[in-house]
């Protein structure tokens, strides 16, 4: 791929710290800008056309990092969350709730009350633990979107719920990114949180962007590549982000049925939909967990292609992605 040097420097970083896909635009310096972000728990790269106003989209992105995040203690998610009252909330904060609860009754894997279980692990933090089978039974029993009583006056939550938005706020903000993107009449631009992407018009040199997926024996490098129009892209995988206890390792994204870090036999799974980000970040997930027993599933959506690979290096894709794939590594074959 040729990359502008600027722009091959912060697609890197990014993918440096989350499992993710690299996007190519095949341009020069003179042709775009990007600027660099640290929100939603990762480094979040910016592209768009040079000599045009970037400043609305990295604020933009400030501003829903601040809004969204259980982490910040300021953010709205964090004021429900410690709230044992009604909490008024904006309307953006308003919709990723009611959008994640629409998603989770028709993908029960993936749950945005999972927070106290997420918060009991610690996987990401700086002291993970191995919970006790009680302590992670106590956190089974706050899970579940019918713990978010949503009224005209605000959100409470039941039951002990906790709210984490990690499975889908990377995919919502890149919704509300790309509004703007439409907003403005935007050229083209590539936005990156590594392991939610959005590539958004058309290149200055009129070609298809590509888009690399890690490979995750070996996250430097890239296990398959795919050309696409403009798209969401979003990967999710237990190969960077995980701990190790008495050898053995465990990894962020959870069975909500176990309460345990997921055991799958996938080792990735890439989801590309046309105009809906939030549910390519949902989805990744929910296909992750359920493994190779239930990929046949998704891969015949009209909705949104899908690109997974397993523990034995398999490859699992749409029927209307596969033209589009390239393998990069030869350890890589087809289903």
């Amino acid at each position: 791929m040729a990359v502008s040097k600027s722009l091959a420097v912060c697609i890197a970083a990014s993918a440096m710290i989350a499992v993710g896909a690299l996007m190519s635009l095949n341009g020069s310096d003179a042709d775009s800008q990007t600027v660099r972000v640290v929100a939603m728990d990762s480094v979040c790269t910016v592209t768009v056309k040079a000599n045009t106003d970037i400043s609305p989209y990295t604020e933009l992105i400030k501003e829903l990092d601040k809004t969204l995040s259980a982490y910040d203690e300021d953010s709205e998610v964090s004021c429900i969350n410690n709230s044992y009252d009604v909490v008024k909330v904006s309307d953006l904060t308003g919709r990723l709730i009611e959008k994640a609860v629409s998603l989770n009754k028709i993908y029960p894997n993936t749950d945005c009350t999972s927070g106290a279980l997420i918060d009991l692990w610690n996987v990401t933090g700086d002291n993970p633990k191995v919970p006790t089978q009680a302590e992670i039974s106590a956190a089974l029993e706050t899970i579940g979107s019918e713990n978010i009583v949503i009224t005209d006056e605000g959100i409470t939550l039941e039951n002990g719920t906790k709210l984490n938005f990690g499975c889908c706020a990377k995919g919502f903000a890149l919704d509300e990114v790309k509004k703007l993107l439409d907003k403005n009449n935007a050229e083209y631009a590539v936005i990156s949180f590594g392991s939610s992407s959005l590539v958004y018009g058309q290149k200055p040199d009129k070609s298809e962007f590509v888009t690399e997926i890690q490979n995750p024996n070996d996250p430097g490098e890239a296990a398959v590549s795919f050309t696409s129009g403009q798209c969401f892209v979003s990967t999710s995988g237990g190969y960077e982000r995980f701990f190790e206890s008495n050898g053995r390792k465990y990894s962020h994204i959870f069975d909500l049925e176990t309460g345990y870090p997921a055991e799958t036999d996938l080792t990735s799974v890439t989801v590309i939909c046309e105009d809906d980000g939030m549910l390519t970040d949902f989805l990744s997930t929910e296909i992750y967990i359920g493994g190779t027993k239930s990929i046949a599933d998704y891969l015949d959506s009209e909705k949104f292609q899908v690109i997974a690979l397993d523990e034995n290096n398999n490859i699992y894709c749409s029927q209307s992605i596969r033209d589009s794939i390239e393998i990069k590594n030869p350890d890589y074959r087809f289903a």
